[in-house]
């Protein structure tokens, strides 16, 4: 009898926790992002908005650039990264349209935009040969509200032919969920560990554990300042969110295209 007992109450056991585990790798999460910058010929603001699911991965994207008065750049533009069934949407909001690749359609069209760029390894020994840059680094213990996050801030003073200030602010009471590394891996895997930057990934991938910070803790504020300019980045909202919002949504008098 004791056996007849305990076999059915340890499957449901683990079977709870089964749920219970899944559950938890299938949360949604909603990131809300601004960015703004002013240069010597002009300035720029933007939004970035990203939504994680298990095996889907939504971007929208909407930046509005000045210089002088000579031209004004505006651009809203969307992906669907689709694990489910191999997909890559791409959409162009303001001209009401998108196109819908396979993986290996896609990674062929980005390989091909991304030809004549400047060599990997050049760009690495201008970086080595800068090693002669004075860096100090301050983190601060006190812990400050920002964006209705916990926070540390980090100033960063760099110091070579002109002098340029980092100001980065970070919470590891909120740490990066699983549902977006998870998707990250992903996707460093179906681009060969590069993740295209219009993908919207690596604009604030700052290496923390250089700085015996939790490498998942969330960048909350960035702001850059130097002589030829501003750029100040804010995280506004990171938060578990089940529906998908409307804005990542393709409205249906959007017309489908081969290309974009």
């Amino acid at each position: 009898m004791k056996l007849v007992y305990n076999t059915p109450f340890k499957f449901f056991i683990f079977l709870f926790l089964c749920i219970i585990d899944n559950a938890y790798s299938q949360s949604n999460y909603l990131v809300n992002e601004s960015l703004n910058g002013t240069f010597a010929q002009g300035k720029m603001e933007g939004s970035v908005n990203k939504f994680f699911a298990q095996d889907t991965y939504y971007l929208r994207s909407n930046f509005n650039i000045k210089v002088l008065r000579l031209f004004n750049i505006k651009r809203d533009d969307g992906y669907i990264i689709s694990f489910s069934d191999s997909t890559v949407t791409k959409i162009n909001h303001k001209k009401k349209r998108f196109a819908v690749y396979s993986f290996n359609e896609f990674l062929e069209e980005s390989i091909n935009d991304s030809q004549g760029g400047p060599p990997q390894e050049n760009m690495d020994e201008e970086n080595d040969s800068n090693n002669s840059e004075s860096v100090e680094i301050n983190i601060s213990d006190e812990i400050e509200i920002l964006n209705n996050f916990e926070t540390r801030k980090a100033e960063i003073v760099i110091n070579d032919d002109e002098e340029s200030s980092l100001f980065i602010w970070f919470s590891e009471t909120n740490l990066k969920s699983q549902t977006e590394l998870k998707m990250n891996e992903r996707l460093k895997q179906l681009f060969n560990g590069t993740i295209p930057p219009d993908l919207g990934l690596n604009a604030m991938d700052i290496p923390y554990d250089e700085y015996d910070i939790n490498i998942n803790a969330l960048t909350i504020k960035f702001q850059a300042l130097s002589e030829n300019g501003t750029f100040t980045y804010n995280l506004l909202e990171y938060l578990e969110q089940k529906q998908l919002p409307e804005i990542f949504k393709i409205s249906k008098n959007y017309k489908k295209v081969k290309k974009l």
